[in-house]
């Protein structure tokens, strides 16, 4: 008996570290009245408390927000299919991008919930959920470590090898096979996406005065709304720059989407951004 009691226990501050550390909480939106009704349907495996813990555990708080000591709430709609599988997410207050795109990242990611209404009718389900950033000493400590200032958006890949390709050093690799089949494209092409990056990269002073130059390579996916979704650094050059580059990548505009047998679809793409010393 006594230790099971201890065991709970260490359950109880186990996961209570677990959201200490993450700094991130959850609760419902007492502003929706679908959020009381969607237990009494479907329910998260292992319970509302499950649910929380869930969210807790994999919502990550973005380095670069924890850097410039920012903090918020995240006011989220999700909505269930018949099937209790997560159908869509809508943001309905956010207080910035890159905390607003982990926390869909996460909830679109949910198992499926389980059915327990007695009816015999299924129907879809929504309710609101609150998600709260706020920074603690745990967090404040992780980001001392400079390698934790990569912006690796959830996964940090290792250095891939760079195809040598002549005369293109610093262009993105057009895949055209023939006019229905190409790669995605950069409204206006290489040299509008030059331009973009001439007109908007602001050269970080430490990589200056530190003499670093060099190509930041992300991978990226075009959505077949031209959007750009996935963002992972597959290879950086210096703390600074590789944040510089990421920001770079999300103020971006839409991109002209890559087709497949004439019909716009989703597709991966490596982008080399260049960090030229100013002479």
């Amino acid at each position: 008996m006594i230790r099971k009691f201890f065991c709970f226990l260490f359950f109880l501050f186990f996961s209570y570290n677990l959201v200490a550390q993450s700094g991130v909480t959850v609760s419902l939106s007492k502003s929706d009245n679908s959020s009381e009704k969607v237990f009494d349907t479907y329910l998260f495996p292992g319970g509302e408390d499950a649910l929380y813990k869930y969210i807790s555990d994999n919502v990550k708080y973005p380095p670069l927000l924890i850097k410039i000591e920012m903090e918020g709430d995240v006011s989220v709609k999700v909505k269930l299919n018949e099937e209790g599988k997560v159908q869509d997410v809508e943001i309905l207050r956010g207080f910035d991008p890159l905390a607003d795109d982990e926390v869909v990242r996460v909830l679109k990611r949910m198992p499926k919930w389980d059915k327990v209404s007695s009816s015999t009718t299924t129907v879809e389900q929504q309710f609101q959920l609150l998600i709260t950033f706020k920074l603690n000493d745990y967090l404040r400590e992780f980001i001392k470590d400079p390698q934790n200032l990569i912006p690796k958006n959830t996964h940090l890949e290792e250095p891939v090898k760079e195809l040598e390709v002549e005369g293109a050093k610093d262009s993105i690799p057009v895949l055209i096979v023939d006019s229905l089949n190409r790669a995605p494209l950069f409204s206006g092409g290489q040299e509008a996406l030059d331009a973009y990056f001439a007109a908007n990269l602001k050269y970080p002073k430490r990589a200056i005065e530190y003499g670093i130059e060099g190509r930041v390579l992300f991978n990226i996916t075009i959505t077949a709304e031209g959007e750009i979704t996935n963002i992972r650094l597959l290879k950086g050059i210096f703390m600074d720059c590789n944040e510089e580059a990421f920001y770079l990548i999300k103020k971006m505009p839409r991109w002209i989407p890559g087709l497949k047998d004439g019909k716009a679809v989703a597709m991966s793409v490596v982008l080399p951004i260049p960090f030229v010393l100013p002479k």
